[in-house]
């Protein structure tokens, strides 16, 4: 969706800048080209197809440089040799390390049956780190001092292995040698900007500008069923916060597919195995982690919860419905649940979010059956949701993409 708005404003004649807001590399954004080159966007915009569009990661991302290196070699193979140079980051954006990614996965494994769903890319251990070391946590504008940073990237090596006695490294003094290289070489390809450049940009009447988040507002730390959760606000908070004092005209997009999936452990009220085998994704592969994506029937009673706590949304994209199309024509919605209602509770009240994780687990579905065409499904999903629908997806190009409101306007700065 991200790579069709970019593709829409540039077609205005405005090229915008991807602001990602949230999360780091545990994104999975594919875009397919409509010569036919394919990416799954991790940290890069999504819109890094078109040529000359930028990318910002914000003081929000957690910037992981190694994985930052093999995203910019991945592209390089399908014809985008000049990523890094078109990339700026905020000089106080966390680093996640090699360190944080194998605690993480240390942990994880750790767990057994009771494992999290992580993506196994350091997200929380990275977070975590910030929280109990704040004034020692690894930032980008630490990677700007290579006199420094090798005795910092060594207290860091440390308190992962003090909190994870049994965390193994091969060549563990060489890979910190050759990960302070790989930042070094990072930084002299993209632009650490000052902290007052987003506001700049945002505050110019002939900029364009897309938010673009990382994962599902159901993932959120806050408003996520824990502990199935991501250490990031996924909602649109982080976005209009870097918004303020702009005066920047915004329209919010809300993205669903037209069904209901689920990458990782955690309660799934309305998952069905025949629909899983019916629609793989091969954008989510299967991993020691999370598992096998798992695929269930549209749950309007969680969609809502989501509309509820993601912030500020004006519309709806629903996306697959090509893949809705080819799995048949009849299809079940939950539409609420025997004896239980999801409501917003306190703000960062774990224990609540704990609750509705416990009453998810044994929710029954209330299902009734929608007939009909895959568009006819999403113009039910969109006024069941009270929302416009802006945008039908059909397909990965940004040319499957229909705007069915156009009355959204142009130009403006979009979040998604």
């Amino acid at each position: 969706m991200v790579d069709w708005a970019t593709r829409e404003l540039a077609a205005s004649g405005r090229l915008p800048l991807i602001v990602r807001h949230s999360g780091g590399a545990q994104a999975a954004h594919a875009v397919l080209t409509p010569d036919g080159r394919a990416h799954t966007f991790q940290q890069l915009g999504s819109g890094s197809f078109v040529p000359g569009v930028r990318t910002y990661l914000s003081e929000h991302m957690l910037v992981n440089p190694l994985t930052l290196f093999w995203e910019s070699e991945l592209l390089r193979a399908v014809g985008v040799t000049d990523a890094l140079s078109r990339l700026i980051l905020h000089p106080d954006a966390l680093v996640t390390t090699p360190w944080h990614m194998a605690a993480n996965r240390y942990r994880e494994q750790r767990r057994g049956a009771g494992r999290h769903g992580s993506c196994g890319l350091g997200i929380g251990e990275t977070q975590a780190e910030a929280l109990a070391v704040p004034d020692d946590a690894l930032r980008v504008r630490d990677l700007l001092n290579p006199r420094t940073l090798p005795e910092r990237l060594n207290r860091h090596r440390a308190r992962k292995h003090a909190e994870c006695p049994g965390l193994v490294m091969e060549a563990e003094d060489e890979e910190a040698e050759a990960w302070i290289a790989l930042c070094q070489g990072l930084l002299g390809s993209a632009t650490v900007a000052d902290p007052g450049f987003l506001l700049r940009h945002l505050r110019n009447p002939a900029a364009a500008t897309v938010f673009e988040g990382a994962q599902g507002v159901l993932l959120d730390e806050w408003r996520g069923f824990h502990p199935y959760t991501t250490w990031s606000t996924v909602t649109t908070e982080n976005a209009y916060r870097l918004l303020e004092g702009s005066g920047a005209q915004v329209v919010s997009l809300g993205v669903i597919r037209g069904y209901a999936t689920r990458h990782g452990a955690g309660p799934f009220p309305t998952e069905d195995a025949a629909l899983t085998t019916t629609l793989p994704d091969d954008t989510n592969p299967e991993n020691p982690w999370q598992g096998a994506l798992r695929v269930g029937w549209p749950d309007l009673e969680l969609l809502r919860y989501s509309l509820r706590v993601a912030g500020r949304v004006e519309c709806l994209a629903v996306t697959c419905l090509d893949r809705m199309e080819a799995a048949g024509a009849e299809w079940k919605v939950g539409d609420g649940y025997e004896n239980l209602t999801l409501s917003p509770g306190p703000w960062q009240d774990l224990g609540y979010q704990e609750s509705l994780t416990e009453s998810l687990r044994s929710a029954r579905p209330l299902y009734k059956t929608w007939a009909g065409s895959a568009e006819a499904h999403a113009v039910a999903l969109a006024a069941a949701l009270e929302r416009p629908l802006a945008v039908t997806s059909w397909g990965k190009t940004a040319s499957d993409k229909r705007g069915v409101a156009r009355a959204l306007p142009w130009p403006c700065h979009w979040q998604t």
